[in-house]
């Protein structure tokens, strides 16, 4: 089942014509923030997979490796703080 069969039971569900529900799907993917693209050639909708730009990678690594730091600091300083002075 390729897209225009599938967008034009869609389409007609939601009692739209083809143009309409072209430019419904248009909204739907720029509202969303999706990275895709329609080929109005062949009918279809090319969704590139979502993945964080490097910088967003590298702020999750550092505040993941906070929190491991902090642990293991704790860690550290847990028989120093045991033992009698």
């Amino acid at each position: 089942m390729d897209f225009v069969c599938v967008s034009r039971v869609l389409f007609e569900k939601l009692n739209l014509n083809y143009e309409e529900g072209e430019r419904w799907i248009v909204n739907l993917i720029r509202n969303s923030k999706l990275d895709a693209k329609i080929d109005s050639e062949t009918g279809t909708v090319i969704m590139e997979p979502n993945q964080p730009n490097v910088y967003e990678q590298l702020i999750d690594h550092t505040k993941a490796l906070q929190g491991r730091t902090y642990k293991l600091v704790g860690q550290l300083l847990e028989p120093a703080q045991a033992q009698p002075a």
